[in-house]
């Protein structure tokens, strides 16, 4: 089993995947791995929110070759859960947030040409929540280089992240950020037999 975590920026992905992996640690007799973006590895980041036409495409080509890297290295193994807390789906999204013309035509080309090796997800939550809590959230953790996201920005990510998750052949379980009281065991219970259900197989 392979649970991905995405959402827009803000909504609390990296918080529940490690709240959830932690979880299935103690609830389940799986093997539980926990794979976190490193997104301050990307020496463009800061670059980009300062000048986004400027810096989009080498900004978007670094997460793309790391998200790769990371998902390659995560081998299918039997008898493992894997929760994380990105997937390639993002890098597409953004790429079609942040880069138009000949610079996503290219970075197109590049994506279809690497390989998707590794683990694939086999179910994805989708953690949303409304603009005004993403940019509560945004505000309050303190990013320098998040400061320049604006309503807009984010309302052009809610549009890409709905029409994507149509597209997918894997289940999407849907949750309001909003109502996942962080840590809450009650909450991750729930959340644990959503999947399941969405998995087709009983919790342990």
């Amino acid at each position: 089993m392979h649970i991905a975590i995405e959402g827009p920026i803000g909504a609390g992905k990296t918080t529940l995947a490690r709240q959830l992996a932690a979880y299935l640690r103690q609830q389940t007799r799986e093997t539980v791995r926990l794979s976190l973006e490193n997104y301050q590895r990307n020496a463009f980041l800061a670059d980009f929110y300062a000048d986004p036409e400027r810096w989009a495409l080498p900004a978007q080509l670094d997460f793309l070759v790391s998200r790769h890297r990371q998902l390659e290295a995560l081998t299918p193994a039997a008898g493992t859960i894997t929760v994380a807390d990105h997937t390639l789906l993002k890098d597409r999204i953004f790429a079609e947030l942040v880069l138009k013309g000949r610079e996503l035509a290219l970075y197109r080309e590049i994506a279809d040409a690497m390989p998707a090796g590794g683990s694939q997800p086999t179910l994805i939550v989708y953690l949303d929540a409304d603009t005004p809590t993403l940019l509560t959230r945004i505000a309050e953790r303190g990013r320098d280089f998040e400061a320049a996201i604006t309503a807009e920005y984010l309302s052009d990510l809610h549009r890409l992240y709905r029409d994507h998750l149509a597209t997918l052949h894997v289940p999407v379980l849907a949750v309001e950020a909003s109502r996942v009281e962080p840590g809450s065991p009650a909450q991750l219970t729930a959340l644990w037999q959503h999947i399941c259900r969405a998995h087709q197989r009983a919790p342990d």
